[in-house]
């Protein structure tokens, strides 16, 4: 297949891109006692908002890049959640970010969906240097267009444009990286997106890690782990399964219980946030890919 032509243009402010200190509640990777406790981490990075252009179609990822990181030919790429998510009739569809606002990156494109590079790549950086690219997805890049989606077509070329990016706000006289070690990651209905990834970057061999965020909590998805060859897979959920393979990590909804975070009435709709939006830290302390930071880990 013919490369497409592609340009990677930063369009973060400075104060975002110059090293920060973030703080995001996570879960305590230390279990002590059947209730899951959180505590406050800080973790400093540098964050950047990439707009990836192949041809004529526009695309959006952002970047959390923790601080000291030397080493850009391996990468975790995190997909979110859908933007359109399905409630029970009569409530209409719950809309994070409209398709219309997705070119200028507008609207909950930046209001809502910007904070995950944050939010994801403070809890990697606190364990790991290796950049999180967290590419932004609209309900089309789902469909049967593989123009509408950033990895159909030449996935590894625009993985590599981007690290090239990456690499040359650090240091920009080094040639440009070349990708070795890939890992990907979801929480909840991004496994569509995710699995649309893997089937683009399965030709490639560079997938190494594969991580699921309670995809299970959606009962039309199976409860197993999302496989990849020459991958390790792994799935966090509160969704219980009989005999349950190597990497599948049952969390007991009422594990949660103690956690003060993301309140919600359900007592599963919390877990499932708490497991989105906090598990992330504990599951690159586990990780194959990238160089172990020096900071300690929480006990």
């Amino acid at each position: 297949m013919t490369t497409m032509n592609i340009t990677v243009t930063q369009t973060n402010p400075l104060p975002l891109t110059l090293p920060h200190a973030v703080t995001n509640p996570v879960i305590k990777p230390v279990v002590q006692g059947e209730f899951l406790e959180e505590i406050q981490l800080t973790a400093t990075i540098h964050e950047f908002l990439f707009k990836v252009t192949k041809d004529s179609n526009v695309f959006w990822v952002g970047v959390a890049v923790p601080f000291g990181t030397t080493d850009f030919s391996r990468i975790q790429v995190f997909f979110h959640p859908t933007v359109l998510q399905l409630r029970p009739p009569p409530q209409p569809p719950l809309i994070h970010a409209k398709e219309t606002d997705y070119p200028t990156f507008a609207g909950g494109w930046s209001g809502s969906l910007q904070r995950y590079i944050a939010l994801q790549g403070s809890q990697l950086a606190s364990v790991r240097r290796v950049p999180l690219l967290v590419p932004f997805t609209t309900m089309a890049a789902l469909g049967v267009d593989p123009q509408q989606n950033m990895f159909s077509i030449d996935p590894v070329a625009t993985l590599s444009n981007i690290t090239a990016a990456i690499q040359a706000a650090f240091v920009p006289f080094l040639p440009p990286p070349t990708l070795t070690d890939v890992g990907v990651t979801s929480f909840s209905s991004g496994i569509q997106a995710m699995r649309k990834f893997i089937t683009a970057m399965k030709p490639s061999g560079l997938l190494r890690e594969v991580i699921d965020f309670d995809s299970p909590f959606i009962l039309t998805e199976p409860a197993e782990l999302t496989p990849s060859p020459g991958a390790v897979s792994s799935c966090y959920t509160q969704r219980f399964r009989q005999n349950p393979p190597a990497g599948y990590r049952f969390l007991p909804t009422n594990s949660f219980s103690q956690v003060p975070s993301f309140p919600d009435s359900d007592a599963g709709t919390h877990a499932h946030a708490c497991i989105g939006f906090m598990m992330y830290h504990t599951a690159m302390i586990t990780s194959s890919i990238g160089v172990s930071s020096d900071a300690p880990i929480p006990h």
